[in-house]
């Protein structure tokens, strides 16, 4: 036997020993455990090469580093020019790129007394250095609701983004603006010379998407939020038109050319979902009206065999995430959840064990 660290170093081998194991769950979804509690929304969430996670909390404006094994909490600190929205805006999004372990590079999507913006901020012995803040993306439009933001590292290297429309559906169709779009940058904060549009914008036409994750092949999911009919999950193309607002899920002018159709849809009293992550070629979906998540297979450009698990057992559902292990983090938003009033929340975060 040999160990590997974070760094890919690779331990002597050990002498010869006998295991026995324990007997495999043959479930998709074995087990849940409840890792910690928190008073404020937990919403970006990332797990370092040490095995910690960090953890944004929306509506106090600070990151927490989670110990998963004791359940100890660190704070931080503070990100700078965090302004909530009396809705769903605030500390949102949170990523690492691959080269953090040498970088220390945490890269932040929130609310700004102006704007939604994304942010990089060195994380140094244990806090966050804030002088090193670097603004990479502002001027996305902010309102009370459909601030969008989550970030996520795609296996190209670049970072991208999702912004909602600033209720405003006709910045969606606008791809000179950045509301209601999937962003695309380089880690630097630049265009990418390949983007469609010559600016950020990678796709256009979404209402409010706070899911994206990448599958085995590099392909991009979305999770949008519908208005009131059905909320959708996307396989997202490079400078395709998802065709809000003429369009929501399947219903409205969906038929126009151009607009590319959802991959699935939910009703919105059964969805309502906000985060999205992808693990053995499965599609697990975290619902906050629906307070439920799915989970479903990928089957070339299909979900198929949609399951549902823990529907109202822990109320509404923000985030789920891969957890080192093979499992799943997954967070609530239960209390506090249209206010931005800091602190007046009941959440978990919750370890989520896979079967094979």
């Amino acid at each position: 036997m040999v160990a590997r660290d974070a760094q890919d170093n690779v331990s002597p081998r050990s002498s010869t020993t006998t295991v026995t194991t324990g007997a495999a769950c043959g479930n998709p979804v074995c087990g849940v455990r409840q890792v910690t509690t928190d008073t404020d929304i937990p919403w970006g969430l990332v797990t370092l090469p040490d095995g910690s996670v960090l953890y944004n909390r929306r509506d106090a404006h600070d990151i927490i580093q989670l110990n998963p094994t004791t359940g100890v909490k660190t704070n931080l600190g503070t990100v700078p020019n965090v302004q909530s929205t009396d809705g769903e805006g605030g500390l949102l999004g949170l990523a690492i790129s691959a080269s953090f372990s040498s970088d220390r590079w945490l890269y932040i999507m929130h609310t700004s007394p102006s704007d939604n913006r994304v942010v990089r901020i060195r994380l140094e012995n244990g806090r966050l250095n804030t002088a090193s803040e670097q603004v990479l993306v502002s001027g996305i439009r902010r309102n009370k609701y459909h601030d969008g933001g989550r970030l996520r590292f795609g296996p190209d290297g670049k970072l991208y983004a999702s912004t909602g429309d600033a209720q405003n559906g006709a910045y969606a169709q606008d791809r000179s603006a950045l509301e209601g779009k999937v962003l695309r940058l380089n880690p630097d904060g630049t265009v990418p010379s390949d983007n469609p549009f010559g600016n950020y914008v990678w796709s256009y036409g979404h209402r409010n998407p706070q899911g994206l994750t990448f599958d085995s092949q590099g392909r991009l999911w979305e999770q949008e939020f519908g208005n009131s009919i059905m909320d959708e999950t996307n396989l997202i193309t490079r400078g395709g038109n998802y065709g809000w607002p003429a369009c929501e899920g399947t219903s409205g002018t969906c038929g126009t050319a151009g607009f590319i159709a959802p991959v699935r849809t939910y009703p919105t009293a059964e969805g309502s979902c906000s985060g999205i992550t992808i693990v053995r070629d499965a599609l697990y979906v975290a619902c906050a009206r629906g307070a439920r998540m799915y989970r479903a297979a990928i089957s070339g450009s299909s979900l198929t065999n949609v399951q549902t698990y823990f529907s109202g057992t822990y109320g509404r559902l923000r985030t789920v995430e891969p957890a080192p292990d093979g499992g799943l983090w997954l967070t609530t938003t239960n209390q506090g959840d249209k206010d931005s009033t800091p602190n007046n929340s009941n959440e978990r975060v919750l370890h989520v064990t896979l079967g094979n």
